[in-house]
């Protein structure tokens, strides 16, 4: 299992972070909820990895960003999702995403489906990367940070 900051341990199961992603997508619309419901799906896969034990190369290929690339086109404001800034969570401040206190929603989605797409090119033409797992993790961190911060 992963190690996460205090802020984010109820999310550490599937059932309670898929229950999570449905109260945020609850009062949303279009695409918003599109991206949302991109997330969890992503959010899942992640879980796959953390908790089933499943390998990162079954896992890698069947990551999605179609909504993302579709509503970064088009100029979407991420900020949408929750228009403050990611506040200082307790123990934030002692882990590796103590970066992203003060930070935009935004530059977080941004970020999170950033190290999606590295995570598969690195498949694509590394795929015996020793890291890919610890990335995955990283992924998962950011996404959980940004259910918390939608509360």
């Amino acid at each position: 299992m992963i190690e996460l900051l205090p802020a984010l341990e109820g999310f550490i199961s599937a059932a309670k972070a898929m229950a999570s992603f449905d109260a945020f997508r609850k009062n949303r619309k279009g695409d918003a909820r599109a991206l949302i419901d991109e997330l969890k799906a992503n959010s899942r896969l992640c879980f796959r990895v953390i908790s089933d034990g499943v390998s990162p190369g079954t896992v890698i290929p069947h990551f999605v960003t179609t909504e993302f690339d579709r509503l970064n086109k088009a100029g979407f404001n991420f900020n949408l999702l929750q228009r403050n800034r990611i506040p200082h969570f307790p123990g934030i401040e002692k882990t590796d995403l103590a970066s992203w206190a003060d930070k935009t929603t935004e530059a977080l989605i941004v970020n999170i489906y950033d190290k999606i797409k590295n995570v598969q090119s690195i498949h694509q033409f590394a795929s015996g990367h020793a890291s890919i797992r610890r990335r995955i993790i990283n992924i998962h961190k950011r996404i959980l940070l940004l259910l918390r911060h939608a509360e």
